[in-house]
């Protein structure tokens, strides 16, 4: 016969890494995986991991303003 535990914190809470996380689309620069929940930057429906991988991807570029020139 199996005995049934009746203290409330036998069991735990369901761990959210048990089941993996929706993909939601891949960085358009790097590849990398992006999942359901996760910070990305969004351009035109194309999804970047980060804003450096987005600057590659449009050749946008980091400047101090009013010179132009490289920050």
């Amino acid at each position: 016969m199996q005995t049934v535990s009746l203290d409330r914190f036998a069991v735990g809470l369901p761990d959210p890494q048990d089941k993996p996380a929706a993909l939601v689309g891949t960085c358009l620069t790097c590849r990398q995986p992006i999942y359901l929940g996760e910070r990305a930057v969004i351009d035109d429906g194309d999804y970047f991991c980060d804003a450096e991988c987005y600057m590659k991807a449009t050749d946008a570029r980091w400047v101090i303003a009013g010179t132009d020139e490289p920050a």
